[in-house]
């Protein structure tokens, strides 16, 4: 995982000397903190709470500053511009999820019996150790989002309107595209994947239970193999939920405004807002489609391990072609490092 984020920082438009070494040092900082705690004499359950805690504080702390040394960058909007809340409305429903997520895995626990109490307790515990500092960040980048699409929607460079039978046209069109993408579902092959992290993360868990939970060795056997058959159907929900990610997108298309938006910060199709420069999301290439007429912005996006490229696809109205020349101009103004050619289209794939 470091060394794939060190790879895709590298690369980042966003990459400097100075911001690495601050980085560095906020992680030597933490290490040296958590050293620190491991080594006082406190009783080895509650040294154990005691860096759980710190890991969701500190997590989340450090989290905040290392989006604010990466993403410095905060839109300058006009004092009488009134600012979008997208965004951060839907971090703030899923901070209420997550609040109501761990009220009930806290009430299980006092009235499950035994061993089994643990079962609700470890989900819960897992669950705010990896969302605490993820839900940190993502407040901070949907200020940023927000205040980025209120200047494009407020001041934009190109502003593109479509009729309503158009607009279902296209995502017609985008639907069938992005189904053509989907690699086919192998259980061979991804089933077997799934198996295979469910059975480790279960040994994990049985070696742990074994240890730690009280009770008889059935019922640590159990809670154990309920962990893991309920690990294994998240993933396969998970592969579900992304397969079906075009159809929700054909939705959304059809109710989102026929409309985009192109400015400074980055651009609004399909009622979704996209930054032209993030540290885990950034422009790299932009050219044209000839059938159906397209704009087409390739994006290098890093998901926590691995970095990909994912292209959108844009409609272009009749009659507006000589935008096109305003766009080149401002995209490699924008984005110096991205490949900007917006000049003969190429053909569809």
């Amino acid at each position: 995982m470091l060394a794939g984020a060190w790879a895709a920082w590298r690369k980042s438009p966003l990459y400097s000397v100075k911001i690495t070494l601050e980085l560095i040092g906020v992680s030597l900082s933490i290490v040296a903190l958590f050293l620190g705690i491991a080594r006082l004499e406190l009783p080895p359950n509650v040294l154990l709470v005691l860096l759980l805690a710190m890991v969701v504080v500190v997590g989340t702390g450090a989290t905040a500053l290392i989006v604010r040394i990466t993403d410095s960058h905060v839109a300058r909007l006009p004092a009488s511009l009134r600012v979008i809340t997208t965004h951060r409305q839907k971090v703030h429903r899923w901070m209420f999820r997550l609040f109501i997520f761990l009220f009930v895995c806290a009430a299980a626990g006092f009235v499950l019996p035994g061993s089994w109490r643990m079962l609700p307790w470890g989900v819960g515990g897992f669950i705010l150790l990896g969302c605490g500092p993820v839900l940190a960040a993502c407040k901070m980048r949907a200020t940023r989002l927000d205040r980025g699409m209120s200047q494009v929607l407020a001041l934009p460079w190109v502003h593109w309107q479509f009729t309503p039978a158009q607009w279902q046209a296209w995502a017609r069109n985008q639907l069938e595209w992005e189904r053509s993408q989907l690699p086919p579902f192998s259980w061979k092959k991804d089933g077997a994947a799934y198996l295979k992290k469910g059975a480790m993360l279960g040994l994990i868990f049985v070696a742990c239970s074994l240890l730690e939970l009280r009770g008889s060795v059935a019922e640590k056997l159990c809670v154990s193999a309920a962990f893991t058959l309920g690990f294994m159907l998240l993933l396969l929900w998970i592969e579900w939920f992304n397969r079906r990610y075009c159809y929700r997108r054909y939705r959304r298309l059809l109710a989102a405004p026929p409309e985009v938006y192109f400015g400074d910060e980055g651009f609004f199709a399909g009622g979704q807002y996209s930054q032209w420069i993030f540290s885990g999301n950034y422009l790299t290439a932009a050219k044209l489609l000839s059938d159906p007429p397209a704009l087409v912005l390739v994006f290098q996006r890093f998901d926590g391990s691995s970095s990909a490229q994912v292209a959108q696809r844009i409609p272009i109205p009749e009659g507006r072609a000589s935008d096109l020349d305003i766009l080149q101009q401002k995209l490699r103004v924008a984005c110096p490092k991205a490949s900007v050619h917006l000049g003969a289209p190429a053909a569809a794939h």
